[in-house]
């Protein structure tokens, strides 16, 4: 039968018991030998900081089961949901030897949510027509696309069992996940968990599986004590060893880093960046001097089409230096994507000999050498990959870290850690 690989696509902010009920019943769902997570980076997929760095996170996995962690670069992790999801998509399918996907979602049925992602890969005229009238009607583009598939799919006499799927955040992201295998013609294997426990946004502790974002919030106000709980034994205790040197990071520690930048462009300069339209730009610049922190500064910049998250992921990319040209750029030569390993568990090591073989993409072990790697690295991929834009990819992901290592060092007085420096972890 040949060994059975899993893959996985996560953030992790932090691992909690869902993530560890996700690992077990991947495995036993998909027969998996190995489970491999693509995990972002310091920079999540809402568009600001993630609550640690992205080794306390991978550690974490890998304390619960996981046998390797790849860091999405964060071009793709900070990103709309197609973009997250194509590019991890891209980076398990590079990999050569992945059979199969298993991803959470609210509704559970693969079915459904395979319906509504074939229409988003074919995009027939009738949906676009009903897209462009909702946007023309002043909706944000994803409640506009929300309500285009579901018109759509009710024209074309599809059950309506699934209606308002594209309300919860899992769903969209399994969908996205979907549509990229379809368009990638990739052999990977799809599966999907029914969620468990809260949801998404809820921000209550009461229930047993709590969310992320209830966590973090509990953190962010109590501590680590509040939460020990809901966090699986072996990512607690990571967990709380990483607090007792250093601590959580929220989008307002950034905030004198992101004021700077705003200052530093003209609202011309703004629109360069992804996802800053024309009106976000003259908002950033109309509503400047009114800022006091990067939480409230976009809470202050939404509006009925600009949506929070949008406007946290622009903020994010202005931070970044992340450009629009590079944006498409990556989009037209079919997202390249190179394998940062975070880190593996011992047991697992044949795993690594495996994918270097099988791999159609670089598999980078350690920063210090992804520079040398990657330009040794021929053109590849079906879109054939040019190693320029997997350095400029890489390049992208060690500012970010090291934009993120300042702030902690500033934070907490640790000493900065260069990106160069840091050995993947093996436990």
């Amino acid at each position: 039968m040949g060994i059975k690989i899993t893959g996985i696509i996560a953030e992790y902010n932090p691992f909690h018991k869902g993530h560890a009920y996700h690992l077990a019943q991947a495995r036993a769902l998909t027969g998996a030998d190995y489970l491999v997570v693509v995990q972002s980076g310091d920079f999540v997929q809402r568009g600001e900081p993630s609550l640690t760095d992205k080794y306390c996170r991978a550690h974490m996995a890998l304390a619960e089961g996981a046998d390797l962690v790849l860091e999405l670069p964060v071009a793709y992790a900070c990103a709309s949901a197609e973009t997250f999801a194509f590019g991890a998509m891209s980076l398990l399918d590079g990999l050569g030897s992945v059979h199969a996907l298993c991803f959470g979602s609210e509704c559970g049925d693969l079915s459904l949510l395979s319906s509504y992602a074939q229409v988003l890969a074919r995009e027939p005229e009738t949906y676009r027509g009903l897209l462009k009238t909702f946007l023309r009607q002043g909706y944000s583009f994803p409640l506009a696309r929300s309500m285009a598939l579901e018109a759509y799919l009710a024209h074309s006499g599809a059950s309506l069992s699934g209606k308002n799927v594209l309300s919860q955040p899992n769903n969209i992201l399994g969908i996205e996940y979907l549509k990229a295998l379809e368009l990638l013609d990739s052999p990977i294997r799809p599966w999907t968990l029914g969620r468990k426990g809260s949801a998404y946004h809820d921000l209550s502790l009461s229930r047993e599986l709590a969310s992320a974002s209830a966590i973090r919030r509990a953190i962010a106000r109590e501590g680590f004590s509040a939460v020990s709980h809901q966090l699986p034994p072996g990512a607690g205790r990571v967990l709380k060893a990483y607090f007792e040197q250093k601590g959580p990071l929220d989008w307002d520690d950034f905030s004198a880093l992101l004021h700077y930048r705003l200052l530093s462009l003209s609202q011309e300069d703004f629109t360069a960046y992804t996802d800053v339209s024309p009106d976000l730009a003259a908002r950033i610049r109309r509503l400047l001097p009114q800022f006091q922190s990067a939480s409230s500064f976009a809470s202050l910049l939404k509006t009925r089409q600009l949506t929070h998250t949008r406007i946290t992921r622009a903020l994010c990319h202005l931070l970044l230096m992340d450009r629009k040209e590079d944006s498409q750029r990556r989009k037209e030569l079919g997202y390249p994507v190179y394998a940062k390993i975070l880190g593996f568990r011992r047991e697992s090591r044949p795993l690594l000999g495996l994918l270097k073989q099988s791999a159609r993409i670089p598999i980078v072990s350690r920063a210090s050498h992804g520079q040398e790697l990657i330009n040794a690295t021929p053109s590849f991929g079906p879109g054939l990959f040019p190693p320029q834009e997997l350095l400029a990819l890489f390049r992208q992901d060690v500012f970010a870290a090291h934009v993120y290592e300042s702030v902690v060092t500033n934070r907490f007085g640790t000493p900065f850690c260069h990106e160069y420096t840091r050995k993947m972890l093996i436990i």
